[in-house]
């Protein structure tokens, strides 16, 4: 009951930050991605089927509250759930070089994959273009991942989640 509680906290929690207040964290209309940090945090530390839960929760949660292709961030938050699930306890998570890594590779990732179902499922509706926000926003991400990760574990290791007790 205690990491249903947890994770229940931590959609909640990823949904009012990357909602709510990453209004007010940008700068020039870039603002991180803290979903896609989210995910690989929670990927690794539990593996694939939780952080693709998570991450077609939080995908889900973001195709209701925006105008964009429908499903589209459903199916690129449940991918990269899976796929950095499938590396979990393979990496050494604790390193923020493999944090940095995976978050940036995942970042271009999402654009990427965001570009081609758009590509494919709306072409007349949505002309795709690289701008700084799409460039830089995965380096934003990449730089701030070792921060977001050693918070996350902290309230794990205060509220003791992940003990044997649970």
């Amino acid at each position: 009951m205690g990491r249903f509680i947890f994770y229940s906290l931590f959609f909640i929690f990823g949904v009012i930050l990357q909602f709510g207040w990453s209004q007010f964290l940008q700068f020039y209309g870039l603002a991180p991605n803290f979903l896609i940090i989210f995910i690989i945090f929670i990927s690794l530390l539990r593996g694939p089927m939780i952080g693709q839960l998570l991450g077609f929760s939080w995908g889900l949660s973001w195709d209701v509250l925006s105008v964009d292709l429908f499903g589209s961030y459903t199916f690129i938050f449940t991918c990269i759930g899976y796929f950095i699930g499938k590396l979990s306890k393979k990496w050494n998570e604790s390193k923020a070089v493999t944090q940095m890594l995976l978050v940036l590779i995942s970042s271009i990732m999402f654009w990427v994959l965001l570009n081609l179902l758009y590509t494919i499922f709306a072409p007349e509706e949505f002309a795709f273009k690289i701008n700084y926000i799409v460039i830089w926003q995965p380096v934003l991400n990449m730089l701030i991942a070792p921060i977001i990760f050693k918070f996350c574990n902290l309230v794990i290791d205060y509220f003791d989640i992940y003990s044997s007790r649970h």
